[in-house]
Protein backbone atom coordinates (compact mmCIF):
# COMPACT_ATOMS: atom_id res chain seq x y z
CA UNK A 1 0.00 0.00 0.00
CA UNK A 2 1.24 3.37 -0.64
CA UNK A 3 0.44 6.72 0.93
CA UNK A 4 -0.03 10.16 -0.47
CA UNK A 5 -0.16 12.85 1.81
CA UNK A 6 -2.06 16.14 0.18
CA UNK A 7 -2.81 19.70 1.62
CA UNK A 8 -5.63 18.53 2.49
CA UNK A 9 -5.73 14.78 3.17
CA UNK A 10 -4.44 11.74 2.02
CA UNK A 11 -5.03 9.52 -1.18
CA UNK A 12 -4.22 5.57 -0.16
CA UNK A 13 -3.66 2.97 -2.56
CA UNK A 14 -5.00 -0.20 -1.70
CA UNK A 15 -4.60 -1.93 -5.02
CA UNK A 16 -3.22 -1.87 -8.36
CA UNK A 17 -6.80 -0.82 -9.01
CA UNK A 18 -8.08 0.92 -6.05
CA UNK A 19 -7.68 3.91 -4.04
CA UNK A 20 -8.84 4.97 -0.73
CA UNK A 21 -9.53 8.72 -0.55
CA UNK A 22 -9.40 10.64 3.28
CA UNK A 23 -10.38 14.24 3.54
CA UNK A 24 -9.24 16.00 6.51
CA UNK A 25 -11.81 17.06 9.53
CA UNK A 26 -13.32 20.57 8.48
CA UNK A 27 -11.62 21.09 5.29
CA UNK A 28 -13.80 22.69 2.41
CA UNK A 29 -12.91 21.00 -1.17
CA UNK A 30 -12.48 23.35 -4.22
CA UNK A 31 -12.27 22.51 -7.53
CA UNK A 32 -8.40 22.90 -6.79
CA UNK A 33 -7.90 20.44 -4.45
CA UNK A 34 -10.15 18.21 -6.95
CA UNK A 35 -7.69 19.09 -9.57
CA UNK A 36 -4.93 17.92 -7.20
CA UNK A 37 -6.48 14.61 -6.72
CA UNK A 38 -7.09 13.63 -10.25
CA UNK A 39 -3.55 14.78 -11.00
CA UNK A 40 -2.11 12.26 -8.40
CA UNK A 41 -4.72 9.49 -9.38
CA UNK A 42 -3.89 9.51 -13.11
CA UNK A 43 0.06 9.75 -12.34
CA UNK A 44 -0.29 6.61 -10.38
CA UNK A 45 -3.41 4.27 -12.27
CA UNK A 46 -3.03 3.71 -16.11
CA UNK A 47 -5.95 1.95 -16.53
CA UNK A 48 -9.47 2.81 -15.19
CA UNK A 49 -9.67 2.37 -11.75
CA UNK A 50 -11.98 2.67 -8.27
CA UNK A 51 -12.35 4.60 -5.45
CA UNK A 52 -12.80 4.43 -1.79
CA UNK A 53 -14.49 7.66 -0.49
CA UNK A 54 -13.77 7.52 3.18
CA UNK A 55 -16.41 9.99 5.27
CA UNK A 56 -15.07 9.61 8.77
CA UNK A 57 -13.80 12.86 8.60
CA UNK A 58 -16.36 15.88 8.69
CA UNK A 59 -15.68 17.93 5.51
CA UNK A 60 -17.72 19.62 3.28
CA UNK A 61 -17.46 19.99 -1.18
CA UNK A 62 -17.80 23.05 -3.12
CA UNK A 63 -20.51 22.09 -5.81
CA UNK A 64 -18.38 23.06 -8.44
CA UNK A 65 -15.90 21.00 -7.46
CA UNK A 66 -18.47 17.94 -6.40
CA UNK A 67 -19.28 18.18 -10.11
CA UNK A 68 -16.40 18.17 -11.67
CA UNK A 69 -14.39 15.30 -9.06
CA UNK A 70 -17.35 13.22 -11.17
CA UNK A 71 -15.90 14.38 -14.74
CA UNK A 72 -12.68 12.05 -14.62
CA UNK A 73 -13.37 9.14 -16.97
CA UNK A 74 -10.97 6.72 -15.96
CA UNK A 75 -12.94 6.59 -12.66
CA UNK A 76 -14.84 2.69 -13.11
CA UNK A 77 -16.36 2.57 -9.86
CA UNK A 78 -17.14 4.98 -6.40
CA UNK A 79 -17.80 3.30 -3.19
CA UNK A 80 -18.08 6.16 -0.22
CA UNK A 81 -18.19 4.75 3.18
CA UNK A 82 -20.38 6.79 5.15
CA UNK A 83 -20.16 5.64 8.95
CA UNK A 84 -22.68 8.20 10.48
CA UNK A 85 -25.74 9.55 9.83
CA UNK A 86 -24.26 13.13 8.55
CA UNK A 87 -22.23 11.39 6.50
CA UNK A 88 -24.23 9.17 4.86
CA UNK A 89 -27.01 12.16 4.25
CA UNK A 90 -23.97 14.20 2.78
CA UNK A 91 -22.78 11.33 0.57
CA UNK A 92 -26.57 10.08 -0.72
CA UNK A 93 -26.65 13.81 -1.93
CA UNK A 94 -23.46 13.58 -3.65
CA UNK A 95 -24.16 10.53 -5.63
CA UNK A 96 -27.27 12.70 -6.78
CA UNK A 97 -26.35 15.39 -8.20
CA UNK A 98 -26.69 15.42 -11.94
CA UNK A 99 -23.24 14.80 -13.27
CA UNK A 100 -22.82 11.48 -10.63
CA UNK A 101 -25.78 9.93 -12.71
CA UNK A 102 -23.51 8.37 -15.10
CA UNK A 103 -21.28 6.81 -12.31
CA UNK A 104 -21.36 3.83 -10.95
CA UNK A 105 -21.84 5.48 -6.96
CA UNK A 106 -23.01 3.18 -3.95
CA UNK A 107 -22.93 3.82 -0.38
CA UNK A 108 -22.15 1.88 2.36
CA UNK A 109 -22.05 2.25 6.17
CA UNK A 110 -19.38 -0.34 6.66
CA UNK A 111 -16.27 -0.27 4.96
CA UNK A 112 -15.39 -3.56 4.59
CA UNK A 113 -18.40 -3.66 2.16
CA UNK A 114 -17.87 -0.95 0.47
CA UNK A 115 -14.47 -2.29 -0.16
CA UNK A 116 -15.63 -5.88 -1.03
CA UNK A 117 -18.21 -4.17 -3.41
CA UNK A 118 -15.42 -2.64 -5.78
Amino acid sequence: MELQKLSFGKINIIQANIAEIMIDEGVDISIEMVDEIHNYLLSIFTNSFSLLINKTNSYSTQLDALIKFGTLSAIDKIAVYAPNKGAKLSADFAANIPSSAVLNIQVFTKRDDALFWL
